[in-house]
């Protein structure tokens, strides 16, 4: 599970920002919400708002470049040469795999313009109950100061043999005898990444739903038929079939270009069923319908595996009452460390009283400068803040929480009318 993100210098993101999933202990409204683990309650759901091009998506990029450097990718682009500014991004994470090992704080320090690792280091943690930390550092590498440390003892005259181009445990050979005692640390960090899944609403791949429904797992096929026909009140049945649809000269054109350009044939074989008839879903389904059939799959894995799930513009082309549904089945108590971090326009979800609490919603704040995340729980009633969630869509729409987009398009459409009566008129 997460407990917290903190970085600098990322993208649209330019000061320090942290997302916290440690629940606020003032609040003690829907405790289902959160998840005791190694004695930190952490949240199981985070939703992110914000306008259009606020930096959103920014932080779903971010936890997907998390992923791929804990799993020792380098192929990855912070973007800090598109703004010609300072090239470190710093970035920190704060995790717990649930096994046994506990929870650790990793961070590094990247620079963008040398596609280097400048710093890094691994911290394992063990939180009291009284709040108190202790800590014991892992590794810590940095190749400015010319500093590394493992497990205590001082390798400095190591660094300068060792790539700075790759994550340190994926740049080093652990079967020597230096190296040998981080190879378990390399798995925590192996382990973590693949416990983050990130997924963009607006295009996602359906292949992990087919794959589900080929396989062998009874529960995980009746969960995502069940999930569907629950979802779609035309759809009686949901399920993959042996045989494929072929396809004739006057059938129905595929809308979505993901689809449409895919060269994998299994997802002809999906149908559901109106009444007692099988159609071929990738040609009769809505297209919303088609994005909830390819989202349940990796609602079921995370759950099911307790992974976190990153969704990117979660309400597009869903109905209020599916993403509502969803950000329940996470908050549900029967949820035991799965999580779910998401995106979204929604206004509704925030709105609803029994559904997120205030230390569950966070907004970006955009000025022409930078992003910055403001986190509701941070607005302490003293401060004008609001006691409970019963306010809150009002005090949004009134862009108390973050500045609001202020469209004129009637403004634009009465100057073009205008413009273009000027111009007729000159021309008679």
């Amino acid at each position: 599970m997460l407990l917290e993100l903190a970085f600098n210098n990322f993208r649209l993101f330019k000061g320090k920002n942290k997302l916290s999933f440690l629940a606020d202990k003032r609040t003690k409204a829907l405790m289902s919400n959160s998840y005791i683990l190694d004695n930190r309650n952490v949240l199981k759901t985070m939703a992110i708002y914000g306008p259009n091009n606020s930096g959103k998506s920014n932080i779903c990029s971010l936890l997907k470049i998390i992923k791929e450097v804990t799993a020792g990718g380098v192929s990855f682009q912070m973007n800090r040469s598109f703004f010609h500014d300072d090239a470190i991004t710093d970035v920190k994470v704060v995790f717990n795999n649930e096994d046994g090992m506990g929870w650790f704080s990793y961070e590094f320090r990247y620079d963008s313009f040398t596609s280097r690792f400048a710093y890094e280091k691994l911290v394992s943690l063990r939180f009291y109950e009284s709040n108190n930390v202790q800590e014991k550092i892992i590794f810590e590498k940095d190749y400015k100061r010319k500093i590394l440390y493992i497990l205590g003892d001082d390798k400095a005259e190591l660094i300068s043999f060792i790539s700075s181009k790759y994550p340190f445990l994926f740049a080093v050979e652990l079967d020597s005898p230096v190296f040998a005692k981080l190879s378990k640390y390399k798995k925590v960090l192996e382990n973590f990444s693949s416990s983050l899944v990130v997924v963009n609403m607006f295009n996602i791949p359906i292949e992990r739903t087919i794959e589900s429904l080929k396989g062998d797992d009874e529960n995980k096929k009746r969960f995502i038929s069940s999930f569907v026909q629950n979802a779609d009140l035309s759809i009686q049945g949901f399920g993959y079939s042996k045989d494929a649809t072929i396809l004739e000269e006057n059938a129905p054109k595929i809308s979505e270009k993901s689809l449409r350009d895919s060269k994998d044939v299994d997802m002809f074989h999906l149908f559901t069923r109106y009444g007692n008839v099988e159609v071929p879903s990738i040609l009769f389904d809505s297209t919303g319908t088609k994005k909830l059939e390819a989202a349940v799959a990796y609602i079921y894995e995370a759950i099911k595996e307790r992974k976190a799930l990153i969704v990117d513009e979660m309400d597009n082309g869903l109905h209020y009452l599916i993403t509502k549904s969803i950000v329940s089945t996470f908050n549900n108590l029967l949820n035991d460390g799965a999580q779910l971090i998401f995106t979204a326009h929604d206004l509704m979800l925030i709105g609803c009283k029994m559904l997120l609490r205030k230390d569950q919603i966070c907004f970006i704040r955009r000025n022409i400068d930078e992003a910055s995340i403001y986190c509701l729980k941070d607005a302490t009633v003293s401060k004008g803040g609001p006691r409970s969630g019963n306010d809150l869509l009002k005090r949004y729409k009134s862009g108390e929480f973050e500045k609001l987009p202020t469209p004129d398009f009637m403004g634009d459409l009465i100057r073009l009318k205008s413009e273009g009566n000027k111009n007729g008129a000159k021309q008679v």
